[in-house]
């Protein structure tokens, strides 16, 4: 048994939050594991095809001073969002590959670390799909939109009455929603340059079970002949009934369906409820039911599946996980019995090979899919070019200059040209230790030469009539000189 965060005495931490790297070129599974015991620690973990258990890889500390209750990866792979106790959020900037997030300790390297400021606790972070906007939800009922690039907030959502305990993003950037313990879900809107208006966003609540055949009722004063409507049934349990601290909610891979958790059917079954996004005011489109108490969290797969027609989610209950097709009211996989306290998140391998689920308990659980178990073969989704604007990752460095080269300020040099020969061929290589020829290089007149006066005397001219006003002095016109900055032999 392997503990993932410790506590002093021995004792193994809760894991609140797990998330794999989008790299699996190499067919390692590198994830993420935050703790909730106040050592602060994000800690990198890989677990290979034909590895029993996972290898420890290595540790980001300093950043938090408490929980850490979530972390999510960018889709660029880039950076690592954590977030946690006293409004910390934490943006780990890296290597695109997973192998470089893998060699910290062995390089003796260390990831770049930028804060962003939360008036309160941080639940649940989500990124948007092009990598440059960040979403967190606290407990305060404040949702926050990042620009990741400037670490200054552009759209703040102050639409809940109580906790926010799970946000998501829609993977092809057409709206964002927050789930939270008032038992509501909201659902925002994102029209084109969005971040650039200061109109509020459209938003539609999801609160009450409703029928898909019933007409919406018309608003204005009753009459005695008009029927009583019928009292209704809350979709989402109550914060009594759902004893978690996280309602994960997220949308499918093709960001049709939002799968949300902690709900509560008319029976009083718990599960989940799938909800279309073109019709939310229908209310759910199915039910799943959660196989051991409440469920907390549903994951979506990045991978589509059945040629590219449905999407994998993973259901968290209390003791128990089961994956569904999501025009499916019956999972295709379910393991039971796994761990002694309730779970708290899961993680897709990219490729649906495999899943990580995470537990209070303080251990993880892993379930490995062989290709044609869920469905046709799962493809991994390509890859998240690195946003605008972050231009200080680590990448290779810039050629310097020699001591042999002249740099005029103000030129810019025209590209090298190989020299032709007759007949096309090319020309012959240099022999071996012969030095280069040093060529010449002739300064460029920024700005044409004064004209200067002939010494010789002009004729007498007639006095100019005098102004009556006096006219601004004519500027003088400068002769910019080159500056040598190395003296040519």
């Amino acid at each position: 048994m392997i503990s993932y965060h410790s506590l002093e005495g021995g004792k193994s931490d809760r894991v609140m939050g797990v998330d794999a790297h989008p790299d699996v070129s190499e067919g390692v599974v590198v994830f993420a594991t935050v703790g909730g015991g106040g050592s602060g620690e994000v800690r990198i973990w890989s677990i290979a095809p034909g590895d029993e258990q996972p290898k420890f890889r290595s540790a980001l500390a300093k950043g938090h001073d408490g929980s850490v209750n979530c972390a999510r990866w960018a889709p660029d792979g880039c950076r690592l969002a954590s977030a946690g106790d006293r409004g910390t959020v934490c943006l780990w900037r890296g290597g695109s590959d997973a192998a470089w997030w893998c060699e910290l300790d062995e390089k003796n390297e260390r990831a770049r670390c930028d804060h962003l400021n939360h008036a309160d606790d941080v639940y649940d972070v989500a990124w948007s799909p092009c990598g440059k906007w960040l979403l967190t939800g606290a407990i305060d009922g404040s949702a926050t939109v990042w620009d990741t690039c400037t670490r200054r907030p552009v759209k703040v959502l102050r639409d809940h009455a109580h906790y926010i305990q799970g946000v998501c993003w829609d993977p092809l950037g057409n709206y964002l929603a927050t789930a939270s313990s008032d038992r509501s879900l909201k659902v925002y809107e994102l029209p084109p340059k969005w971040h650039a208006s200061k109109k509020n966003l459209k938003t539609t609540t999801v609160r009450w079970w409703t029928d898909p055949h019933e007409l919406p009722q018309k608003k204005g004063k009753k009459t005695a002949e008009e029927p009583k409507a019928k009292p209704r049934s809350a979709l989402f349990a109550s914060e009594t009934a759902h004893a978690s601290f996280f309602r994960r909610l997220c949308a499918s891979a093709d960001g049709s369906l939002l799968i949300t958790p902690g709900a509560a059917s008319k029976e009083g079954q718990r599960g989940s409820v799938t909800l279309h996004k073109a019709q939310l005011d229908r209310g759910p489109v199915s039910f799943l039911p959660s196989p051991d108490g409440s469920a907390t969290a549903c994951r979506a797969c990045p991978a589509l599946v059945d040629g590219g027609v449905s999407s994998l989610v993973a259901v968290c209950a209390h003791d128990a996980v089961a994956v569904y097709d999501v025009t499916k009211n019956t999972p295709c996989a379910l393991a039971s019995g796994l761990h002694y306290a309730a779970l708290t998140d899961a993680a897709w391998a990219a490729d649906a090979s495999l899943l990580v689920v995470a537990s209070a308990d303080g251990y993880l659980s892993f379930l490995r899919f062989e290709p044609g178990d869920l469905g046709a073969k799962c493809a991994a989704p390509p890859r998240v070019p690195l946003p605008a604007g972050l231009d200080d990752l680590p990448r290779a460095p810039p050629p310097q200059p020699k001591d042999d080269d002249v740099v005029l300020v103000g030129v810019t040099p025209a590209p090298p040209q190989a020299p032709s020969t007759p007949g096309g061929a090319a020309p012959p290589a240099s022999p071996a230790g012969s030095a280069k020829k040093k060529k010449r290089i002739a300064p460029t007149l920024l700005a044409p030469p004064t004209p200067v006066k002939s010494p010789a005397k002009s004729p007498a001219k007639e006095p100019a009539p005098e102004p009556t006003e006096a006219a601004p002095p004519a500027k003088k016109k400068k002769r910019i000189a080159p500056t040598l900055l190395q003296p040519v032999p």
